[in-house]
């Protein structure tokens, strides 16, 4: 009887084995069909960001070429977006690229400014307080500060000469 007893005890303890070492087999291949899962996951978001890069680059020389076609807010306007974004497109967009396709568009040369207002408009520039500022900005000075700060960083834009130099006794 009790030889009986301990056959049973053995073969409940190979049946407790086989299933555990079949739960094993099948946790260790959901981790790898997991693993297999993330990679493909992370290909194909690298592909994804590169076709969204790839697709704002367009979308900021489309705006930047109809930036420099008419005055950048009635272009932002027209295009549906915000001045914010527009300003941003004009500051991204390569240069030589947008230089490109206005020649290409108006078969005349056509030097794109990067920042600032027209020259030569006639009419100073208004700053905080009623401030007067007048801003003598040339092309080559515009190119000369892109080279210096790679022209994609924003820093050093336009809108930091705006800004009034704060003084000690809250003046401008």
């Amino acid at each position: 009887m009790a030889s009986k007893a301990s056959n049973e005890a053995v073969q409940a303890l190979r049946q407790q084995q086989k299933a555990e070492e079949t739960a094993l087999l099948a946790v260790l291949g959901a981790v790898g069909t997991v693993e297999q899962a993330r990679q493909r996951r992370t290909a194909e978001l690298a592909a994804l960001d590169a076709a969204v890069s790839e697709a704002e680059a367009g979308e900021d020389v489309a705006l930047a070429v109809l930036g420099a076609l008419m005055p950048a807010d009635r272009a932002g306007r027209l295009a549906g977006v915000t001045p914010t974004r527009m300003q941003q497109a004009l500051r991204r967009a390569a240069a030589d690229t947008v230089t490109g396709r206005l020649e290409a568009l108006t078969g005349a040369t056509v030097a794109v400014r990067r920042r600032g207002r027209p020259p030569g408009t006639g009419t100073p520039r208004q700053g905080r307080r009623g401030v007067v500022r007048v801003e003598a900005v040339s092309a080559t000075d515009d190119e000369h500060h892109d080279q210096q700060d790679g022209g994609n960083s924003g820093e050093g834009d336009a809108d930091d000469r705006e800004r009034p130099a704060a003084s000690d006794d809250g003046a401008a």
